[in-house]
């Protein structure tokens, strides 16, 4: 460097660095602005895992999960134990399936939010569904499909 030059940033460098800030302006704040988008995604994500840990908890426990899916969210419930094991003759499925922070594992649809097809199946001990074909469920653009016979959750 030379003695007598001074530091600091050429009128070229500001203006390229304004410039991309601006082209990253137009794309990046209009994605911030609506929230949709983000909500959609998100309850898509919970569905998936919920579903996945139903799954489990069945395969785990030996006993049926049934999940319940309609327009206004997802619940996942489980039949009353009966001498440690689970009751088959119950038909209420009364016991909340609990996550492990001891809530329930359901959820609500956010507002703006679809969810579709109102649908109620299990998962056997075995993680099989009683499923006659694979089901294809909407979280507004968002789809998942769980198979009927491995009980598989899949995200295309």
């Amino acid at each position: 460097m030379r003695a007598g030059a001074s530091r600091g940033y050429t009128l070229i460098e500001l203006v390229t660095v304004i410039v991309i800030l601006g082209i990253l302006a137009a794309f990046a704040v209009p994605r911030f602005a609506d929230h949709q988008v983000f909500e959609e995604r998100g309850f898509y994500e919970e569905v998936v895992a919920a579903l996945r840990y139903g799954q489990k908890i069945a395969v785990g426990s030996g006993c049926p999960v049934q999940i319940s899916i309609d327009a206004s969210g997802y619940a996942l419930a489980q039949q009353t134990v009966l001498a440690n094991r689970c009751d088959p003759g119950d038909v209420s499925w009364a016991v909340p399936v609990l996550l492990p922070d001891g809530q329930a594992a359901a959820g609500t649809t956010p507002a703006g939010v679809t969810l579709g097809p109102v649908v109620t199946y299990e998962f056997d001990g075995l993680g099989q569904t009683d499923l006659g074909s694979d089901l294809t469920v909407s979280v507004g653009s968002w789809s998942l499909i769980v198979q009927a016979q491995s009980g598989y959750v899949l995200t295309p």
